[in-house]
């Protein structure tokens, strides 16, 4: 048996047979042969620290910080294994990578964030976290193509396309012998059949739910016989047959439900060339169910289904009928692998297990089932099927696959599998189904997003001579009655991107800093945010207390009345800003409203609708707040409307403003000074926004989205921005109901930090379409 390796097509393993001499003799051949942790907050010992600045780190999101991800939490980090690697997950490895790693989640993909993350491959229904299913080491789990296409098993594709921005790669072979293959079984004229195929398989995932593959496959055959004059050489070869595709798969359901299809294009080539002599076409939707993600205990088990056709022209490479002997032209048109048209259909259940202390192995036992119903008959194939029997199903070709494969580590994978003949066609509808074949393969899914390590830190005994010149701060995060605040998002701005997460006691243990002050910024688990400095000390451990105040359980009430300038009521929203709440409330038609709040100084913007902005101070006591306000009466009176020069007009010209139903762009982008807006500079652009947007009631709701650069407190920042501009729009009239305030901090840079320009590039503004109601647009 001749051997060659082979490189395969999604269904299609074809090349064109050699020439033929005329009257060709068949030629006699012989028959061929607990200590660690990672950086989520969770108190370490001195002899383990977690990765410092520097080195592989997880940014907010769940992602790394310069990708995209799909985490599930803003800004959170997890060191725990989230399950569906792809996102991702969570997914936009939204740290999607990207991701996937609830896969394709996205730690959704992911690294989503999952992801992916999504994760969510929570963006596209993959990841839910950085800690469920789908999810390895804060990226989503790796994944391997299928024999001959994109993300699957050995036959069967699954509803998944890996990780955002993962790479895979793939090789394999399969073979098997047969005496009495294709006649005369239990004869002493019988034939014996060696073949042996393989691929070389690459795929690569560019969003959360699309990926591309490549595959190149060859494949050797012999045949031996005692038969005179035959017609078929004893060796064939069909070379550098390749296939394209593109596979895209959206999942439900948190990822449970998964829902995905595929197109390839197959080019055949010859045995003698290596040229392109037929083209092949092959379609196929995919249905997923992964109980991982709709069992609260996370049951191993997925089933996948997959029903497409195949548009097979390799039976057109050659002039069968120029072969007169039947038995020599079913051998060649199996051995260069030509087959007719047919409806694909793939069932398999497998059931992925994640292994090892941090879940670093897989191991995925799987079974499928193939069945290929063809839709062309070829009558020169009729005797051959009277000589040597008909099969019961006609037409079908079918096979039973037993698999295992393995993540033996990281992204490596080896598979190995078994497919059982069932059914083999009449010889008129096909070639015949091998009545088994080994298959051994090798892949590799590379994932560029970091991933989060545990790196040991030796024990100083005392004989080292060189000093330590680093130290680390174990803190603790309580409330003002000593009650521990678990889930706190600890950062050090300026010094590292990493978020550490606090333990249920409350504690964080920091990296590596060198001696002197570290500014500490921790985010409660309410969104409110405490600031404290604490002083690393050379080689030694420092402990430091951070105290946030809890609101009390119960705040007095805000009790407002509000009216027009006739003394009536009127439904008016109140933009409230103040003791860290930027909210809108509506009152009732007849102008009151109730609001519980915590004690303190507030300013509110009122409007309503034909009704000039107000702006409004007021303080809440212990006793709560009384505010009764008239809108309109200074206008009636002759005085300005509302603070900022009065509402925007509707029907003003707004040329530096344009729109559709994805976002808004505003050619003189707002501008600031630290956290606050720049309204001298500013007021261009955002009066032509406001106009805008009253004049296009279409526009529901619109996103204010501020990005910044990495420097100090991002988040913080970028955030104070986005409520300054949309505080800015309110009292232009523009009801605060359509307007949401989003700071994205430094997690979605355009340009490095490194340069100011880079750092230019990355302080911008955006406003994104949230709701749009064409039927509202004004007629032209």
């Amino acid at each position: 048996m001749v051997a060659s390796a082979v490189l395969a097509l999604p269904g299609l393993a074809h090349a064109a047979p050699p020439s033929l001499p005329e009257g060709a003799e068949a030629d006699e051949a012989a028959p061929a042969d607990d200590s660690m942790t990672t950086a989520d907050g969770q108190p370490m010992p001195t002899d383990t620290q977690p990765a410092g600045p520097g080195e592989d780190v997880v940014a907010d999101d769940g992602a790394e910080a310069g990708f995209e991800g799909d985490a599930s939490a803003e800004g959170e980090f997890e060191s725990d294994f989230d399950t569906d690697f792809g996102d991702d997950s969570s997914g936009e490895f939204e740290s999607d990578f990207g991701s996937d790693s609830a896969g394709e989640g996205d730690f959704d993909s992911s690294f989503d964030d999952g992801s992916s993350g999504d994760v969510s491959m929570g963006t596209v229904g993959l990841d839910t976290g950085n800690d469920g299913p789908g999810m390895v080491a804060g990226r989503r789990e790796p994944m391997a193509n299928s024999l001959r296409g994109g993300v699957g098993l050995h036959h069967t594709s699954l509803a998944e396309v890996g990780g955002k921005y993962t790479f895979r790669f793939r090789l394999h072979t399969d073979f098997f012998v047969k005496n009495d293959f294709f006649c005369c079984e239990g004869g002493g004229e019988g034939d014996r059949h060696a073949r042996m195929r393989g691929a070389v398989n690459l795929g690569f995932t560019f969003t959360e739910w699309t990926e591309v593959y490549f595959a190149v496959n060859s494949s050797s055959n012999r045949n031996t016989r005692d038969q005179g004059a035959r017609q078929d050489p004893p060796t064939v070869f069909a070379l550098g047959d390749m296939q394209f595709g593109v596979k895209g798969a959206y999942g439900f359901k948190d990822g449970g439900i998964r829902l995905g299809g595929q197109l390839g294009l197959g080019l055949i080539a010859g045995s003698e060339r290596l040229r392109t002599d037929q083209v092949n076409f092959d379609i196929a939707a995919i249905l997923g169910v992964d109980l991982r993600y709709l069992t609260d205990k996370e049951i191993p088990v997925r089933f996948t289904g997959n029903i497409g056709w195949t548009l097979d022209n390799s039976i057109k490479l050659t002039e069968w009928s120029a072969i007169d002997d039947q038995l020599s032209r079913e051998v060649l048109r199996f051995s260069s692998g030509a087959n007719h048209s047919r409806v694909n259909t793939r069932l398999a259940v497998d059931f992925p297990l994640r292994l090892g202390k941090d879940k670093q192995f897989g191991i995925d036992p799987f079974l499928e089932y193939a069945w290929d119903i063809a839709t062309y008959q070829e009558d020169d194939f009729l005797d051959l099927t009277e000589d040597f029997g008909a099969s019961p199903l006609q037409r079908s070709q079918a096979w039973l696959t037993l698999g295992l494969r393995a993540n033996v580590y990281d992204g490596l994978f080896v598979d190995a599998g078994v497919d059982v003949g069932t059914t083999s066609p009449s010889y008129e509808f096909g070639p015949p189904v091998a009545p088994y074949q080994v298959t051994l393969g090798l892949g590799w899914s590379f994932d560029p997003k970091p991933r989060v390590k545990e790196v040991p830190v030796p024990i100083d005994d005392g004989s080292s001579a060189e000093p330590v010149l680093e130290g680390r701060l174990l803190g603790r995060v309580t409330d003002t009655e000593g009650n521990p605040i678990e889930d706190a998002k600890v950062s050090f701005p300026g010094l590292a991107s990493n978020v550490i997460l606090t333990d249920a006691n409350g504690m964080f243990t920091s990296f590596r800093f060198p001696e002197g002050p570290v500014s500490i910024s921790v985010e409660l688990p309410d969104g409110s945010f405490v600031e404290q400095t604490a002083e690393v000390r050379n080689g030694e451990d420092a402990s430091v207390d951070v105290i946030a105040e809890v609101v009390a359980a119960e705040d007095p009430v805000f009790d407002g009345t509000f009216l027009n300038a006739d003394g009536e009521g009127v439904q008016v929203s109140v933009a409230l800003d103040g003791m860290g709440i930027q909210e809108s409330f509506d009152s009732d038609e007849n102008g009151r409203i109730a609001i519980a709040l915590p004690m303190g100084e507030y300013k509110a913007t009122l409007t309503a609708e034909g009704l000039p902005p107000k702006d409004i101070t007021f303080s809440v006591t212990e006793e709560g707040a009384i505010v009764t306000e008239t809108l309109g009466a200074e206008s009636a009176e002759g005085g300005d409307a509302a603070a900022g020069g009065g509402a925007a007009d509707p029907g003003m010209e707004t040329p530096l403003i344009s729109g559709n139903k994805y976002r808004v762009r505003v050619k003189k982008k707002p501008r600031y000074s630290g956290g606050e807006l720049n309204e001298d500079k500013s007021a261009e652009g955002l009066d032509q926004l406001a106009a805008f947007l009253l004049a296009h009631p279409e526009y529901g709701k619109v996103q204010v989205r501020v990005h910044t650069d990495d420097r100090g407190n991002p988040k913080k920042r970028s955030q104070d921005r986005a409520d300054a501009v949309v505080s800015y729009l309110v009292k232009k009239g523009v009801p605060a109901g359509r307007l949401e305030a989003k700071g994205w901090g430094a997690k979605d840079p355009v340009a490095v930090n490194i340069t100011s320009d880079g750092r230019r590039k990355n302080n911008r503004t955006e406003f994104r379409v949230r709701e749009y109601d064409e039927s509202k647009a004004p007629a032209n």
